[in-house]
């Protein structure tokens, strides 16, 4: 039996690669089982979702906590959530990030791969520009990475459960699938790894409706706001549109972005009359 976590953001489609994952197994033969695990989660919030393959039925229900492979959908999850917890010895790890495999340096891992799925889903116009969907683009990098289910499975399955925009999403599986770089993992000392950022638990409840300047939410952000003052008319919309009161001024007028507490919603960029704001991805 093969078993899958998949870690992302409310809103990258996380629960429904797992989905997809069993459909494209199923396709190939095998048994798969998926669910998803969250609670009252918001766009943003993490989520994690399972997958188990097989070729016999499968009687467990737990969650996955010995997985075989893990799939991060959002890089900056590897700061703030134990995604690689549990991780077979000589597993996969395979992310969403720019980054090279052997950047990453990670020492649970036995196997690393990448995939630029950001800006794959981004070419495909796959969700919006400040929270763009991954998961076809994971789907088909991990088909390649890990070869449990052959890309023509994943193509049929999206083709025919994709809520929307299946030729999009089929191509980006096909992206994936032909940029994804993998490595054998690179063993270095704990110590040696970037210290974890430290970030204020993630509000519930009524705390919710208040100003992010109360708590610290910097963790939700997959893209920051960059601020081109050589553009900038000081016409201060990006701090009038601003629904987490992020963005405050220096002494000249110009604006100045919290990043402590923006969670990157690029209303600021979307509503900036000069375009003097661009969203730039964080990892």
């Amino acid at each position: 039996m093969i078993e899958v976590r998949f870690h992302g953001r409310g809103g990258q489609g996380a629960v429904l690669a797992a989905e997809l994952l069993a459909q494209a197994a199923f396709l190939d033969g095998r048994v798969p089982q998926s669910f998803p695990f969250f609670g009252v989660e918001r766009r943003g919030a993490p989520v994690t979702s399972y997958t188990r393959l097989d070729d016999h039925p499968v009687g467990v229900r737990t969650t996955i906590t010995a997985p075989d492979i893990v799939v991060v959908l959002e890089p900056g999850l590897l700061l703030t959530q134990p995604v690689t917890d549990g991780l077979k010895e000589g597993g996969l790890l395979l992310v969403n990030t720019r980054r090279a495999p052997e950047e990453l340096r990670l020492a649970e891992a036995g196997r690393v791969a990448t995939v630029d799925a950001t800006q794959i889903a981004l070419a495909h116009g796959l969700g919006s520009p400040t929270l763009p969907i991954v998961n076809t683009a994971m789907l088909g990098a991990l088909a390649r990475a890990s070869g449990i289910v052959s890309l023509s499975a994943v193509e049929r399955a999206v083709e025919r459960f994709a809520p929307a925009r299946p030729r999009e999403n089929r191509l980006a599986a096909q992206d994936g699938y032909a940029t994804v770089r993998t490595t054998e993992g690179i063993v270095v000392p704990k110590a040696a790894r970037p210290a974890a950022q430290v970030r204020a638990p993630i509000p519930e409840g009524p705390v919710a409706s208040v100003s992010t300047s109360t708590v610290t939410t910097a963790g939700w952000r997959t893209f920051r706001p960059v601020v081109h003052l050589a553009r900038c008319t000081r016409c201060n919309f990006c701090w009038k549109f601003c629904p987490d009161a992020a963005i405050g001024f220096d002494a000249d007028g110009y604006p100045v972005i919290d990043l402590e507490h923006c969670k990157g919603c690029g209303i600021c960029a979307a509503e900036c009359p000069p375009t003097t704001i661009e969203m730039v991805a964080e990892v």
